[in-house]
This record gives structure tokens, sequence and C-alpha cells, in this order.
């Protein structure tokens, strides 16, 4: 089997890189070598209770290590890993379980006043859904098994079944998109290598250290705090939920070079490091804001601060970012361009009857590439948004001759407004050009003259004054 399987990483990284360090979380360091232990043991409690390639094994859990060994251990045996995100709520796993019919299940009992347990235990039923075992992070209760830890023997680990072909369906994540439903995308272990390389427009190596801050059930947390450390062998630190205080003290201490995340996370940082310049605080080399709109001035305020933070274009679908900025970016172009499309991207633009627009013009994107998913899990929506091989992501943008990408909204986003069209993201970044503005959101509304007008959402800074309609 080729090292290519996302499946041999675990083991490909404890045999290179033993006693480096690879993740701290909460207090608890695990080694490489540590780590691949432990994956093969849980891979071989899944295979014990009858696991078999191609099964599915769903993942609820809070930011732990056991998120990172539970997907490790299904792709080391060729199981499908669908990590769901904790926030998602009962009606939301319910469908998903509809929709995948796991074989197994991990959650934990309590996640702050939810019992997750509990609540997927109401879902497996109300779906009628009866998986061969269900592990629990923790103490057992009846009818669930305790998810092996990282120090115990564990059951004896013979020949486990081979890791899926690059080719084949290992992940399946839900996301909600513009439906009212979770649509799974499926994703091949090939997809997840492509995408993992991305980070070499970043120079990643054994040396840096990654500060995880998005769940790494979600495709965000996964890539640049999971299989970019087993890619390069770097460390990762990951935050159990967003703190900006505890995200500043990890970067500090753990001397934190690179991170990922929505420009939430970024702004918070900002916001944290403009209160304390003066402490003479550690600081992220760069920050990679993807999957919202990240104002251009957000961008320049970091890079004032010396941080080198910059836009990125990706999704579920395509396995993380497909446009990122190189390392020595100009700002200009870190701030007002979604980065430039990675080599082995395809990525046009098109007009209403699908043709090809020339570099620089405006219109829909559509995608193909090595980081593309195989699809959703839902043939009918595959019928909607594929078209000869490409995906349409219900993006509008341009694509300069130098593939540098500029995201300007949405096929959904656009105000028509009396005939003239207006770019609801347009209107959001110059909201936030305003000093006492944390965050904004536009969208258009019926009006009896034009047709739609503009209405717009305002969240102030703490420190703003009153707001007014002046």
């Amino acid at each position: 089997m080729s090292e290519d399987s996302i499946g041999l990483h675990a083991e490909r990284a404890a045999t290179t890189w033993p006693r480096f360090e690879f993740a701290e979380l909460d207090g608890r360091r695990l080694t490489f070598e540590e780590l691949g232990a432990w994956v093969r043991r849980a891979a071989a409690e899944l295979v014990s209770r009858g696991i078999e390639p191609g099964d599915r094994v769903l993942v609820q859990l809070p930011n732990c290590l056991e998120v990172i060994v539970l997907q490790l251990a299904a792709w080391r045996i060729g199981a499908v890993a669908v990590p769901v995100v904790p926030i998602y709520r009962e009606r939301e796993v319910t469908q998903i379980v509809r929709d995948c019919r796991p074989d197994a299940v991990v959650t934990v009992e309590r996640l702050r006043d939810r019992h997750l347990r509990a609540e997927l235990d109401r879902c497996l039923a109300a779906a009628d859904v009866r998986p061969k075992v269900r592990y629990v992070v923790g103490d057992a209760v009846v009818g669930w098994t305790r998810v092996p830890e990282s120090d115990s023997p564990g059951r004896p680990v013979g020949e486990l079944p081979a890791p899926a072909k690059p080719d084949e369906c290992c992940l399946i994540l839900y996301t909600s998109g513009t439906t009212s439903a979770p649509k799974g995308a499926m994703l091949s272990s090939a997809a997840l290598v492509a995408a993992t390389r991305a980070w070499e427009r970043l120079w990643i190596g054994k040396e840096d250290v990654a500060l995880g801050v998005a769940p790494l059930a979600h495709i965000a947390g996964m890539v640049p705090s999971c299989l970019v450390p087993l890619t390069v062998g770097c460390r990762v630190t990951i935050l159990p939920r967003w703190d900006v205080n505890a995200a500043a003290e990890a970067i500090h201490r753990e001397s934190a070079t690179f991170s990922t995340g929505a420009n939430v996370f970024l702004r918070d940082l900002v916001d944290h490091y403009e209160r304390r310049s003066s402490q003479g605080l550690h600081k992220l080399t760069y920050f990679v804001s993807g999957g919202a709109a990240t104002p251009p001035a957000l961008v320049e305020r970091a890079a004032a601060l010396g941080m080198g933070a910059m836009r990125a274009y990706g999704m579920t679908e395509t396995a993380g970012v497909i446009s990122m900025a190189d390392g020595d970016a100009p700002l200009e172009r870190r701030a007002r361009f979604d980065g430039r499309l990675l080599d082995d991207v395809e990525m046009r633009v098109v007009d209403a009857l699908g043709n090809e627009l020339p570099p620089g013009e405006e219109g829909s994107l559509v995608i193909r590439g090595p980081q593309l998913m195989l699809g959703y899990t839902d043939s009918a929506i595959n019928a909607r948004q594929f078209r000869d091989g490409w995906f349409d992501p219900g993006d509008i943008g341009s694509i300069g001759s130098d593939r540098w990408l500029r995201i300007t909204g949405r096929t959904k986003d656009i105000i028509n407004r009396g005939g003239e069209k207006f770019s609801a993201r347009d209107i959001e970044e110059a909201i936030l050009l305003h000093e006492a503005v944390a965050d904004a959101a536009v969208i258009p509304i019926p009006d009896d003259r034009f047709g739609e007008a503009v209405c717009a959402f305002v969240v102030l800074r703490d420190d703003a004054a009153t707001a007014s309609t002046d």
C-alpha cells in the first residue's frame, strides 16, 4: 500500500520522528511514537468489535486527542471516519445518522450542560440504526464501551486490514451550507493528502508549531492540526475550546508559529494584542483566515502587530484551502485577494450560460482537481452542483492571469436594486472599515419601488459608542 494512503501516516510519522512531540492539549502531551501505538491499539479494538473496511465510524466529541486517534484508527483499517461537530444537535445528528448509518459511534458522556451520550442514543433510536459498537470517552456506561486510553495495554495488535486505496472514500464530513439538512461530503485519501501539501506554501517544517483553534471534527481543524504535523513532523498545541486569553497564552508558551480558522479568531487575537501591545508577547508568524469574508483592514491590523495574516479560499468539499498566499506574499495581496490557486487546482470563471470568461472578469466559479470531493452522499445534490466534472460552489469572483483569486460574493448574495446589482460582500467590507464595527452581515430585503433594498446587521466593538444612523 502506498504511503500516500492517509491510513498509514500515523505509522510513518511514528517511525520517522518517534521522540518528537506530536500534540499538546490541556496539559496532555503525546509523541509521534505514542500516537502511533495508540492508533494501532484503537484500530485493533475496532477490528475486534467487527468493524471492517468500508464501515463507518461516527465520532462526535469536543476537541480532545481521542478525536484524532479514532479517525486515524478508522483510516488505518480501511473504515470511513465520520466526524461530527458537537454544535450539531439532535435534529441534525439524527439526519446524519439516518444518512450514513454508522457501524460504530464514539462520543462523551457530557459536554458542559449537554448529555451527548444520551442525545446520540436517542438519535440512533429515531433513525432505527443499531451500530456494532458504541464507544464513550471516559468512564464506561451500560451499553457503551470505554475508548482505549493512551497508556492502556488494550487488545493484542496483530495483522490489521489494509487502509482504503487513495482514490476511495475515507472521510464523510457533514456541512449545512445553504440547505436545511446537513450534506455529506465524501472525501478520498488522495484529496486529504493533496490538501495537506497546500501548506508547503508557508514553508512549514518540523521546527514549526501549529495552534489548533478550529474543531478537530471540521476540515479547518483536521488538516492543519492533525495531517500537517503528521506529514512534516511539526507539533501542535490544541485548544479544547476558543478563548482568546488561552490562545494568546498558548501561542506565547509553545512558541506557536501558524494557525488557521474563521476570521473571528483572527479578530479576537488582533484586538487582544492591540490591548497588550507593550507586553512583548510572542505572536504567530502566519494566520490563514477562511470560511467567511475577512476584511482587508483586519489583515492590515495584524500586519502592524507583526503577524502575517492572509485570506484564503476553500471549503469542506475541497478538503480545505485551495488558494492561499505564499509565505513571502506582499501585504496588499494577502489583504485584498483570497490567495493564489494551488498549482494542481483547476478553477474557471463562467457566465450564466457556462461560458468561460477572460482573466480578471467576474462571474460564477467552478472547480475541479485532486482536492475535490468524490461527491455528496445525496445523488440529487450532485446532479445540481456538478456539471461535466466541474463543481459549482455557488461563489462569485475573478481570477487574474497570475492565478490570484478574489471572491466577491455568492450567487445568492447579489442584491438587485432596480436593475443595478450590488455585492453583499462589498457592502459588508465597506461597513467593516468603520473603527467602531466588529462584524457586519448584509442581506437583501423586499422593496416596493426597487425590488430589493440593502439591510445590514452590525455588531459594534466592545469599546464603541452607542450606535446611530448618522
